[in-house]
Protein backbone atom coordinates (compact mmCIF):
# COMPACT_ATOMS: atom_id res chain seq x y z
CA UNK A 1 0.00 0.00 0.00
CA UNK A 2 3.23 2.03 -0.57
CA UNK A 3 0.41 4.44 -2.93
CA UNK A 4 -0.98 4.83 -0.17
CA UNK A 5 1.45 6.10 2.16
CA UNK A 6 1.96 2.75 4.50
CA UNK A 7 4.99 1.06 3.99
CA UNK A 8 6.32 -2.06 5.01
CA UNK A 9 6.83 -2.24 8.77
CA UNK A 10 4.42 0.05 9.82
CA UNK A 11 1.74 -0.02 12.03
CA UNK A 12 -2.28 0.02 11.25
CA UNK A 13 -4.41 1.52 12.99
CA UNK A 14 -7.63 -0.32 12.51
CA UNK A 15 -11.26 0.87 13.21
CA UNK A 16 -13.38 -2.33 13.13
CA UNK A 17 -16.39 -0.11 14.12
CA UNK A 18 -16.62 1.53 10.63
CA UNK A 19 -18.88 0.64 7.93
CA UNK A 20 -16.59 -0.12 5.27
CA UNK A 21 -17.54 1.97 2.07
CA UNK A 22 -16.35 2.54 -1.62
CA UNK A 23 -12.68 3.60 -1.36
CA UNK A 24 -11.80 3.13 2.45
CA UNK A 25 -8.50 1.01 2.64
CA UNK A 26 -9.38 -2.36 4.47
CA UNK A 27 -8.08 -5.41 6.50
CA UNK A 28 -9.78 -7.77 5.27
CA UNK A 29 -9.16 -11.85 4.87
CA UNK A 30 -9.79 -13.43 1.66
CA UNK A 31 -9.80 -17.12 0.82
CA UNK A 32 -8.73 -17.33 4.58
CA UNK A 33 -5.43 -14.95 3.08
CA UNK A 34 -5.05 -11.98 5.02
CA UNK A 35 -4.89 -8.55 2.22
CA UNK A 36 -4.92 -4.92 2.94
CA UNK A 37 -6.38 -3.04 0.12
CA UNK A 38 -8.38 -0.04 -1.53
CA UNK A 39 -12.20 -1.07 -1.72
CA UNK A 40 -14.02 -0.28 -4.79
CA UNK A 41 -17.93 -0.92 -4.87
CA UNK A 42 -19.22 -0.50 -8.58
CA UNK A 43 -23.13 -2.08 -8.30
CA UNK A 44 -22.77 -5.41 -6.66
CA UNK A 45 -19.21 -5.93 -8.08
CA UNK A 46 -16.61 -6.21 -5.13
CA UNK A 47 -12.62 -5.01 -6.11
CA UNK A 48 -9.86 -5.15 -4.57
CA UNK A 49 -7.48 -2.75 -5.22
CA UNK A 50 -3.38 -2.20 -4.65
CA UNK A 51 -1.60 0.93 -4.39
CA UNK A 52 1.45 -0.54 -6.18
CA UNK A 53 0.63 -0.84 -9.70
CA UNK A 54 2.94 -4.41 -9.84
CA UNK A 55 -0.43 -5.94 -8.31
CA UNK A 56 -3.18 -6.00 -10.47
CA UNK A 57 -6.73 -5.47 -9.20
CA UNK A 58 -8.37 -8.37 -7.67
CA UNK A 59 -12.50 -9.22 -8.65
CA UNK A 60 -14.06 -10.59 -5.58
CA UNK A 61 -15.90 -13.69 -6.90
CA UNK A 62 -19.38 -15.25 -6.10
CA UNK A 63 -17.21 -18.37 -4.85
CA UNK A 64 -14.67 -16.09 -3.14
CA UNK A 65 -15.38 -15.70 0.86
CA UNK A 66 -14.51 -12.24 1.88
CA UNK A 67 -15.07 -11.24 5.49
CA UNK A 68 -13.67 -7.50 5.95
CA UNK A 69 -11.89 -7.09 9.38
CA UNK A 70 -11.90 -3.32 9.53
CA UNK A 71 -10.89 0.35 8.01
CA UNK A 72 -7.56 1.08 8.20
CA UNK A 73 -7.68 4.54 9.90
CA UNK A 74 -4.10 5.99 10.44
CA UNK A 75 -0.52 3.95 10.40
CA UNK A 76 2.48 4.61 12.55
CA UNK A 77 6.20 4.55 11.28
CA UNK A 78 9.05 3.64 13.18
CA UNK A 79 12.40 5.93 12.16
CA UNK A 80 14.49 3.94 14.48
Amino acid sequence: MQGAGIFEGDLAIVDRSIEPVHGNIVVALLNNDPVCKRLCLRGKEIILLSENPKFPPRYVLESDELTIWGVITGSVRSHV
